[in-house]
């Protein structure tokens, strides 16, 4: 759990990336090192465990300023996933602040992640504690291994509606920070409604102002509703369409105070990374004047129909720097008879 230090001007949290082995613990890690700012990470490292000195952990730490006359750390650590570690697992738990659900995306995966899930939940359960009060961010990794209905299904299977959600390629990048914020703006504000992040200033700091919380935008459902059953035929699954980073907890928010100090949160976590939050997160487009030369094409996602006569291709290619670019094909179907067909 979060520590105070001994003057109480210090918050750590720890967040867990939890997930089957080979998820893309690591990848999260690894991406979130290269893009913060020197000023605001440590040192990425793998340590051995107090349970087991002979298994290591990555850990990251990453110092967010100050807020409200204190000073935030946070600790990211990527648990291991093999299942001999499960004891370490456990024991990370006991002192976890909110947890990043890394999801394998991979078609052949599906069982691995239901396992994970699994235990999450059963070593929650024996500190006492369950997900409805930890703060939970999903991360879909490996999407580009997947197409929409692999994630319906895991949706389904994993039941965990009303939890912010996003699509990631970790290895390149895609859908790290944002969970890294959300997750972030999520256990301030849980430590906020516990006590521990409190909004009162450390002794001998004046306590400033808390800014004007802006007003709450409608809110948004993470899926479509689902279809009543059909009589003769069973339709298939609306694609799944996850949470976007701005949407944050703004329609949970219930405390004015809260809301405004979680989303200072969200705003420092941006602020810490090396580059603009927008330039890092933004999908790569090609110029007006063409696409970028060297140009190869990398995969080929599942075609969905659009409209009565056209289908859509979704692709990936990539420039001469190995840099990915996401294009969607449109093909227009002109049935045309045959002269002197019938």
């Amino acid at each position: 759990m979060a520590e105070l230090s001994s003057e109480r001007a210090e918050v750590n949290a720890r967040i867990l990336y939890w997930g089957a082995e080979g998820a893309g613990k690591s990848a999260n890690l690894a991406h979130v090192h290269r893009k913060l700012r020197t000023d605001h990470r440590g040192e990425l490292r793998r340590t051995p465990t107090a349970l087991d000195p002979t298994v290591e952990v990555e850990s990251l730490p990453i110092t967010l300023g100050e807020l409200a006359g204190r000073q935030v750390k946070l600790q990211i650590v990527a648990v291991p996933g093999a299942p001999e570690h499960a004891p370490t697992r456990k024991q990370l738990l006991d002192r976890a602040d909110g947890v990043v659900l890394v999801v394998d995306a991979s078609p052949d995966r599906i069982d691995a992640n239901l396992e994970s899930f699994d235990e999450l939940r059963r070593a929650l359960s024996a500190y006492g504690r369950s997900l409805d009060e930890l703060p939970l961010v999903v991360q879909y990794n490996k999407r580009d291994r997947a197409d929409e209905l692999i994630l319906e299904e895991l949706y389904k299977k994993l039941d965990l509606r009303g939890v912010a959600a996003f699509e990631a390629v970790a290895s390149e990048g895609k859908g790290v920070l944002q969970a890294l914020t959300t997750i972030s703006k999520r256990v301030i504000k849980a430590l906020r409604e516990s006590g521990l992040g409190s909004v009162e200033s450390a002794p001998g700091t004046p306590r400033a102002p808390a800014p004007a919380p802006p007003p709450p935008p409608q809110p948004q459902p993470l899926l479509e509703p689902e279809p009543a059953p059909a009589q003769e035929a069973e339709p298939l699954p609306e694609p799944l369409e996850l949470e976007p980073v701005e949407a944050g907890l703004a329609a949970e928010e219930r405390d004015p105070v809260a809301a405004a100090q979680a989303e200072a949160v969200a705003q420092q976590t941006e602020g810490t990374f090396a580059e603009s939050f927008g330039a890092l997160t933004a999908p790569m487009t090609a110029p007006a004047a063409g696409l970028p030369p060297g140009l190869r094409l990398d995969a080929v996602g599942t075609p969905r129909q659009a409209g009565d006569r056209a289908l859509v291709v979704p692709l990936v290619l990539r420039d001469a720097d190995d840099r990915p670019l996401r294009v969607e094909l449109a093909i227009t179907l002109d049935l045309r008879p045959e002269p002197g067909g019938d």
